[in-house]
């Protein structure tokens, strides 16, 4: 899939899923992805544990488009479950009791960073609408230097923060200028 999408126009990936040990192949597709521009969204895993002693993939490969996320929960705190990692999860998004659907046309309310992932890739979906222009490695920064800083996310995710999607078009509007499309 990821090659099909590499290969196929697609310029945000998003990636709620993981588990299973380091993969050469799935390190060169993902790095194949960075070299066409596309930002790899990743889900940091549900285990509860510290990505920075027990890694999860495909969240943990040190590549420059992937974007590790967190889950928070309701108080804005990292979410039990929520795998966490001070140098290797990048930011945290809301993933606990998120209304998705389901099999048979039907909704539910689940949790996971699974849950968390879509949010900060649907943010990355329109910051790139807005400003076509912007790179990956840029989409990434513009996310991770807008976020909500949160007490409960310190020495958890590498911002410190939570998704703010008002601050990264603030944050992305000072650096880039007014959006080019999507008005």
């Amino acid at each position: 899939a990821i090659e099909y999408a590499t290969n196929n126009g697609a310029q945000i990936m998003s990636n709620s899923w993981g588990g299973g040990g380091f993969s050469q192949a799935m390190f060169d597709a993902i790095s194949r992805a960075n070299d066409k521009g596309i930002l790899f969204v990743a889900a940091a895993g549900n285990s509860g544990s510290d990505n920075d002693k027990k890694a999860q993939y495909p969240a943990n490969f040190k590549l420059p488009n992937v974007l590790s996320v967190a889950a928070t929960d309701s108080a804005d705190k990292l979410a039990s479950f929520s795998c966490y990692g001070a140098t290797t999860v990048h930011l945290a998004a809301p993933g606990v009791k998120i209304l998705s659907t389901i099999p048979g046309n039907k909704y539910a309310s689940l949790s996971g960073t699974s849950m968390a992932t879509p949010h900060v890739t649907g943010a990355a979906v329109l910051l790139k609408a807005a400003y076509p222009n912007m790179k990956a490695k840029e989409l990434k920064a513009v996310l991770m230097d807008s976020v909500e800083k949160l007490t409960g996310l310190s020495g958890k995710v590498q911002t410190e923060g939570r998704l703010n999607i008002s601050k990264a078009f603030a944050v992305a509007k000072a650096a880039f200028g007014e959006p080019t499309s999507g008005k």
